[in-house]
């Protein structure tokens, strides 16, 4: 595990992001829900669905986390105007109904957790770090956010 540098504002990109993707990015698709959360450093966290309806988290973490928020606006809106003013007799729709289609470049992880169900059981939740996404604002314009994984580059001196 890596040491915790006491003053945030040293954390480089660098350091940051290795240890944010630790594994090779992979990009895809994911419909993100409105269905928010935060860890207890405070990343956005925002449900979304793969393939087969597979629920997954998806977390915006450190300096990519206040980009985040207009992604968190649009699904709030999208929500709010979902439920508003539902005719009598019409059931709210479902959270899964709402999404925002987002395009994600960022790193899969696992986190091992105890089955509801069952408590001496375990299971596995998938949780999907971005690095970078895109998707279609209200307007229909086009926005994209983040930055690809950094990644320390190493200088080999030539010796004579």
């Amino acid at each position: 595990m890596k040491k915790r540098i006491e003053n945030p504002a040293k954390i480089t990109p660098a350091y940051e992001d290795s240890g944010l993707f630790a594994k090779p990015p992979t990009e895809l698709v994911v419909k993100l829900i409105p269905k928010f959360g935060k860890n207890s450093r405070q990343d956005v966290i925002i449900k979304g669905l793969v393939e087969n309806g597979v629920e997954i988290d998806v977390i915006f973490a450190g300096r990519r986390k206040r980009d985040a928020a207009e992604l968190v606006t649009l699904l709030k809106r999208k929500w709010e105007s979902a439920n508003y003013r539902l005719p009598k007799g019409f059931k709210a729709p479902e959270r899964k109904d709402v999404y925002v289609p987002t395009r994600v470049q960022g790193s899969w992880r696992t986190r091992v957790v105890e089955d509801e169900q069952e408590p001496s059981l375990y299971a596995k939740e998938y949780q999907l770090l971005v690095a970078r996404w895109a998707f279609n604002s209200e307007g229909g314009a086009f926005r994209s956010f983040g930055e690809p994984p950094f990644r320390e580059q190493v200088v080999r001196v030539a010796e004579s």
